[in-house]
């Protein structure tokens, strides 16, 4: 198995698990056998479940940075802004279950430092993104109009993770484009 392929199932039975039975009630045998891999092969990536966690949410955390990183800058606000959009959307969609996991996590005292840091880190990269749009589009406070965006994005996303089984994701498109277009003006 090539190294990489076995730290990836080992991260997706994880996930699976955590989601499913919680943190503290998965243990580092049950991965094993979720992933289909030897004991031994967690402990070569891995010094403990709590760090095969981190590695979990920083690898996560890395893509979230790349589909950040594809978005254009260039051309009108309106496109940077719909291109956001659809890239937000679409992660909610792909990465859902560790999203929900990270929610979990988030509220749970003895794992939040590990949870935190990495969300920290993508809500400002994503805030300054999104500022630049409104900054490009003229407004005089773009950081408070980005910051007013972004909780109506972190809104959609957990209602779609957490309140509602059915949550129309695809349907909110055109809405958050309006208050896009709303907040851009004065």
């Amino acid at each position: 198995m090539r190294p990489q392929k076995g730290k990836q199932k080992l991260y997706d039975a994880a996930m699976r698990l955590f989601e499913s039975q919680g943190y503290f009630a998965t243990t580092v045998e049950q991965i094993t056998l979720e992933a289909g891999v030897s004991k031994g092969l967690v402990y070569n990536y891995f010094e403990s479940k709590e760090e095969l966690l981190a590695g979990l949410i920083a690898e996560t955390t890395e893509k979230m940075e790349s589909v950040a990183g594809s978005l254009t800058t260039g051309g009108s606000v309106e496109e940077s802004l719909s291109g956001f959009i659809d890239q937000f959307l679409n992660y909610l969609k792909t990465e859902k279950h560790f999203l929900k996991l990270q929610l979990t996590l988030l509220m749970m005292p003895e794992l939040r430092a590990i949870v935190a840091e990495p969300q920290k880190a993508r809500a400002d990269a994503l805030l300054k993104m999104v500022t630049n749009w409104f900054k490009q589009a003229g407004h005089t406070e773009p950081k408070n109009r980005a910051r007013m965006f972004m909780a109506i994005m972190d809104g959609i996303a957990l209602h779609y993770l957490s309140t509602y089984e059915r949550y129309p994701l695809n349907a909110m498109k055109p809405q958050l484009m309006k208050a896009a277009r709303d907040l851009c003006s004065d």
